[in-house]
């Protein structure tokens, strides 16, 4: 079963991820602060997709998202954000999922990006 970490603080969004991923046959890893993605991230934990919050408490989404690129090459990373810019970080490959979302369809996407990231 694939591994998706969701790095996001409120608690509402991060359940209802988890819930549509595990709908999906995925097993979700939450992070609810940036400092928890960045353990998650940098350890050796097995991921198939990250999903990262912008707008995380303690430490920048963008902080999270620079350690999985580097961490994780070849994972895809999925940033969200409420926010109206929401370009990628310049040079890297990010995929971009605007809020508000579908739970049901960020797990679509995930799950697609998943199967595309497989030999």
């Amino acid at each position: 079963m694939a591994s998706v970490l969701v790095a996001e603080d409120e608690f509402l969004i991060r359940s209802v991820l988890a819930d549509a991923l595990g709908e999906m046959g995925m097993t979700c890893i939450e992070a609810p602060t940036g400092q928890v993605a960045l353990d998650i991230v940098t350890g050796s934990t097995a991921l198939a997709a990250i999903i990262v919050d912008i707008g995380l408490p303690d430490i920048s989404g963008e902080k999270v998202i620079e350690a999985a690129v580097a961490h994780r090459p070849g994972t895809p990373v999925i940033r969200c954000s409420g926010a109206s810019d929401t370009a990628p970080v310049a040079g890297q490959k990010i995929h971009v999922f605007p809020k508000p979302y579908s739970a049901i369809e960020l797990s679509k996407f995930v799950a697609s990006l998943i199967s595309q990231s497989r030999p």
